[in-house]
This record gives structure tokens, C-alpha cells and sequence, in this order.
């Protein structure tokens, strides 16, 4: 029976080149290399079997991808795009510190998308993304960054966002504005997998990461200058006539992750980074020993199941932002609340709310004339703000 994931994450290695205070991995010591059975068995258990007209996005992710050798890259690729649906994207989250020519010639070959991980300016970036043994990454991300650029690509950027960056908006602005960067996804510092306490946890921060999302959209536009928050524009394509926001997050088998060893899981990526018995940790089966049908079988896949959709029902029964959201993240409510089917989550507040209420804020104050700013900076005549969804993953940092 044909499959339609929206987006399936495989981990070339669990290992990292570096060494950040808020990563949410169990196993980035782990140099193992996904073998080339698992890739075969993914070839023929998850790409061959998707729907022609499917669209998905395979991303290389969960432990630096650039740790595994580009020949294993070459392979990989060859044999999942030839059977791939034609309109399968593929896409890299990268920390940057090792692209070089030849990463990007291997890029250009691939057609694959990059996206680097860079927290802003270079005294926030610095602090928590460090080497290995203990040095700052930002020279080094921004080496990686500059060889993209020059080449012709234009990365997207993930950057993480702790409590002290908050009033800095004008200084994020300005290093996006300053370098080119013109995609951005903000993520903020999360209660997940081995990171076990955000730095936001105990105190009332939503208000201010609306007020943050509300001056780099306010600045972004006075300058003319196209910047695209990620969150901002799916909001702001929902509103603009989306009939529902399709969560691949909650859906099972709309996310499709495979780690470096096989084991297969689905809904949050992070989910087997979490230590959850009752759900065999989010290990559904491994793809070398069975296939999706025999999985959803199980007693694990079936448990969770049921939770994520109480959860679902209750955030759609109490919540009044389900419309822009679809039910949360079950990673950050089990690690939040302890439990799949919980409602509203930090991760909810200062993520999704936190986005919607930015929105809504930028627009209302825009209204008083008839030139109204859109949300990537470019002034428009006539009617109220329309966007284009961003075909993006919510994979994180």
C-alpha cells in the first residue's frame, strides 16, 4: 500500500564534531555508520513504497551528517532518488564547522538543501556551541557559511534562543541583515532527550519572545530588508486561507525516522533521544526486520498512538491557537508533562504562541495605512499580508 510521509529523517552517524550545552542527543560519542543494508532496507521499505504524487523531504540529520564520509553520501543518495517519487526533496542540517568545496560539490550534485545552525551574533552563538574540547564554533560556522554563499547557495538558518537574547533583538537583526541571511527558523532552548532543563524553565517569557519576533519583523521591514522567520510565515500562510495546519508531527507515519542501527520510530524526531520504557523508547521495530505494516502492529506503536491522539483532542477541545498548531509536539509533552497526551507546553508557548501573537501584533500595527509591510520585509500595496508556506522541516537545532 503506498505511503506519504511528509518528511523522513535518517542519521548518517549519531556522532557530533562539536559539543553544545543544549543538545538533545544520548549518543553523539557514537561514531557508527548507518550501514548500507539499512540503507537498501529503506530504499525498499520506505522510499519505493510512497506515492507517486507524495512530496517529501529526506533529511540528513540527528548527529552531524557531515561526520560520515561523502562517498557514503554518493551512495546513499544514488540509491534512494532512483526510486524516490519525483518530487522528493532532500535536505542537510549542518553545524557548517566542515563544509568545504568538496561538501558542496557533493551538494550541487545532489541537489540537496542546506541549513546550518548558527545562534546569532557571535558572543550568544559562542557560548553554548563549542568544540570538543571546550572552543568557540562561530569563526568556524561562518567559514562554512561564507563557502555557501560564495558558491551560490543560500542556507536556511536554524538559531536557538535562551532568555538573554531576548533583548537583543536589534543585534540578531543586524547579524542576519549584515551576512545575507535571509531564511531563519527560531528555536528556543528545549526541555528534551539528554538536555534535560531549558534555560527558560520557571520564569514567564512568552511576552518576550513575542516582543523579540515583533522588532526583527518591525526592523526587518523599515529596512526593506526580506527576512523570513519560519514560524511567522506558516502562521501567516494559514491565516491567509490554509484550511487546517497539517501537523506531520502527530500523524503516524507522516514522520519517518530511522537511526544509523535501523531502529525505526515516527512523530517527533527527538522522541528516541527520550527515555520512555512504556514505549520501548520510541523504537517501533527496525527497519532490517520488518517493514511499517508490521510495526504499526505492535503494542508500543499502538500505546502511543492513542495517546498522541488524546492529546491532539484535548489541545484541539481547550486551545484557542489548535488552528495555527494541530496538537503540539508529543516530544515536548512527554518531556515537559511526563505523558503523550498533555496539552499546552512551554515548547507551545514560546514557539507557536509566542509566533502567532508576533503575527498578529506586526499586522494590527500595520493597518493604519494603505502600504502595509508584509513579513519579509518588502512593502506591498492593497490587501492585508498573504504568504507561501515554507516547505520545511520541524527538525530542531
Amino acid at each position: 500500500m503506498p505511503i506519504r510521509p511528509q518528511l523522513v529523517v535518517l542519521q548518517p552517524t549519531p556522532f557530533c564534531n562539536i559539543d553544545c550545552s543544549y543538545c538533545y542527543l544520548r549518543h553523539r560519542d557514537d561514531h557508527r555508520l548507518m550501514a548500507s543494508e539499512v540503507i537498501e532496507a529503506v530504499r525498499e521499505k520506505v522510499v519505493r513504497p510512497m506515492s507517486a504524487d507524495a512530496s517529501p523531504v529526506i533529511v540528513w540529520h540527528a548527529g552531524e551528517p557531515t561526520a560520515a564520509p561523502i562517498r557514503w553520501f554518493e551512495h546513499a543518495h544514488e540509491r534512494l532518488v532512483s526510486v524516490a517519487p519525483a518530487r522528493t526533496s532532500f535536505a542537510m542540517q549542518s553545524n557548517g564547522v566542515a563544509i568545504d568545496e568538496r561538501w558542496i560539490a557533493l551538494f550541487r550534485r545532489t541537489n540537496t538543501n542546506v541549513s546550518l545552525s548558527i545562534d546569532g551574533p557571535q558572543r550568544f552563538h559562542d557560548r553554548r556551541r563549542r568544540t570538543r574540547n571546550g572552543k568557540p564554533t562561530w569563526q568556524l560556522a561562518m567559514r562554512g557559511l561564507k563557502r555557501l554563499q560564495d558558491a551560490g547557495f543560500e542556507p536556511r538558518i536554524i538559531t536557538v534562543l535562551h532568555p538573554a537574547a531576548l533583548d537583543c533583538a536589534e543585534e540578531y537583526y543586524g547579524f542576519y541583515r549584515d551576512h545575507g541571511l535571509t531564511e531563519v527558523s527560531f528555536s528556543i532552548d528545549e526541555q528534551e532527550g539528554a538536555h534535560e532543563q531549558s534555560s527558560f524553565v520557571g520564569s514567564e517569557q512568552k511576552s518576550r519572545v513575542t516582543a523579540f519576533l515583533v522588532k526583527m519583523l518591525e526592523t526587518a521591514s523599515l529596512d526593506g530588508f526580506p527576512l523570513r522567520i519560519r514560524e511567522i510565515e506558516r502562521i501567516a500562510y494559514l491565516l491567509a486561507g490554509a484550511t487546517s495546519d497539517e501537523n506531520e508531527l502527530v500523524e503516524p507515519w507522516a514522520t519517518i525516522v530511522v537511526a544509523a542501527d535501523g531502529s525505526v520510530s515516527t512523530f517527533s524526531p527527538e522522541l528516541m533521544e527520550a527515555h520512555a520504557p512504556k514505549y520501548n523508547n520510541f523504537v517501533f521495530g527496525n527497519i532490517l526486520d520488518g517493514d511499517l505494516d508490521v510495526f504499526s502492529g505492535t503494542r508500543h506503536f499502538q500505546d502511543a498512538c492513542r495517546e498522541v491522539a488524546a492529546g491532539v483532542a484535548s489541545c484541539k477541545a481547550t486551545c484557542g491557537y489548535f488552528g495555527v498548531c494541530g496538537g503540539g509536539s508529543p516530544v515536548n509533552k512527554l518531556c515537559e508533562k511526563g505523558n503523550l497526551s498533555a496539552t499546552e507546553t512551554e515548547y507551545c508557548r514560546l514557539s507557536v504562541q509566542a509566533s502567532a501573537d508576533a503575527l498578529l501584533q506586526f499586522l494590527a500595527r500595520s493597518r493604519n495605512g494603505s502600504t502595509q509591510p508584509d513579513i519579509s520585509g518588502q512593502a506591498v500595496k492593497g490587501p492585508p499580508v498573504s504568504v507561501e508556506a515554507m516547505a520545511a522541516s520541524r527538525t530542531t537545532h
